[in-house]
């Protein structure tokens, strides 16, 4: 609630100013609804949503949201020290569903990549550290029904929801559990724009395939319960959560603001968490990101995580400063750099990480023929 307090002096503080639009190339249009890199989770390539159509001759039965491959080189270790690790991945991402009818009320949805734990969406193509790998796996596969406006329903092996909160606070994109949850979207009844409440099993954490972990839905050991609050056409959006986690509570909020104001960034984020118990503790992480021309962005941040978790492995325990770069090279191939560098870290952890991938979206290929 102090986020959402914070949220409208904020608003208000960035009424009756205006910015000239930047001219944009119309092949790398820029939009109010942009996400931030640190925002994009596993598959995701862009900044902006496509411009080529989503309607396709097959979109009444089936579609198909997200399908990219990508190799990036990632190094892990100690600037002038040793090296936990040096190599190239890569990583495979198909995200799509069925509809059972026509409007998409009732549908089956899944994702299928790489990576083969919890944490872990690349597979090690077998130059440098690690073997090869070659593993595909089904991790998410659920049934979603919207059966009245505002009410939305899942059961099976399901995303997080994440709220405004992202990997650095929360759990790893490429996270999964088995569970059910039920969304309302009706701000004009209940205020927020959304409230969501999950009941799910987490854990499995080296078993990525749904199908190996479908029986757990029996089995509860985790629910969260989240809202969340968009303020000014968007401009600011938060969201708050809690979270039991097989005898662990915690509570999580996040902010995003656009700060069209601002010289140095057009995108402002505070995320923190604080475990209740056991062991209670509290961890945070803010950011800042700018459009520095139509196809680049950069930003950086600062994260201060207690201990390892079921967040991002990039953010491991202690303070560490990061920079993020996306660079579009044509409607199809993006370029995004990442440095993270600890400023404290307990002694054996990593200090220092860099990955740098080179991205290909294969869904923009394929809407070009008209199927999807």
């Amino acid at each position: 609630m102090v986020l959402l307090a914070f949220g409208s002096t904020a608003l208000h503080a960035q009424e009756g100013t205006n910015r000239d639009s930047q001219r944009t190339n119309s092949a790398f249009p820029a939009q109010s609804n942009a996400r931030m890199i640190i925002e994009m989770t596993t598959g995701e390539m862009h900044l902006t949503p496509s411009t080529v159509p989503a309607e396709g001759a097959i979109s009444r039965w089936f579609e198909l949201r997200t399908a990219s491959v990508s190799s990036r080189y990632h190094f892990l270790g100690n600037l002038g020290g040793p090296t936990t690790a040096i190599s190239n991945q890569y990583q495979v991402t198909f995200k799509g569903r069925f509809n059972f009818d026509k409007s998409g009320r009732y549908s089956l949805e899944g994702g299928l990549s790489s990576g083969n734990s919890f944490s872990s969406g690349w597979n090690s193509s077998g130059w440098g550290s690690g073997k090869g790998q070659s593993n595909l796996f089904p991790k998410q596969l659920f049934f979603n029904a919207k059966p009245v406006n505002g009410i939305e329903i899942q059961y099976g092996g399901l995303y997080f929801d994440r709220g405004q909160s992202t990997e650095v606070t929360s759990y790893d994109y490429d996270g999964y559990l088995v569970g059910e949850r039920i969304t309302l979207s009706r701000p004009r009844n209940l205020y927020f724009d959304e409230i969501s409440i999950t009941y799910g099993f987490l854990g499995d954490f080296n078993r990525p395939d749904v199908f190996g972990r479908l029986h757990r839905l029996g089995h509860s050991n985790y629910h969260e319960f989240g809202v969340t609050k968009k303020i000014g056409n968007e401009q600011i959006r938060t969201s708050a959560s809690y979270a039991y986690e097989e005898g662990k509570e915690v509570l999580r909020q996040a902010i995003k603001i656009r700060t069209p104001v601002l010289w140095l960034i057009d995108s402002f984020l505070f995320e923190d968490y604080e475990r209740v118990s056991p062991d209670p503790a509290y961890g945070f992480g803010v950011y800042g990101e700018k459009q520095l021309r139509p196809r680049v962005s950069a930003g950086g941040g600062f994260a201060q995580i207690d201990r390892n978790g079921l967040n991002s492995d990039r953010f491991l325990q202690g303070k560490r400063v990061y920079l993020n770069v996306h660079f579009r090279l044509t409607p199809e191939f993006v370029l995004i750099a990442g440095a993270t560098q600890a400023v404290s870290a307990p002694p054996g952890l990593p200090r220092t990480r860099f990955d740098m991938a080179f991205e290909y979206d294969v869904l923009h290929l394929l809407r070009k023929t008209g199927l999807f």
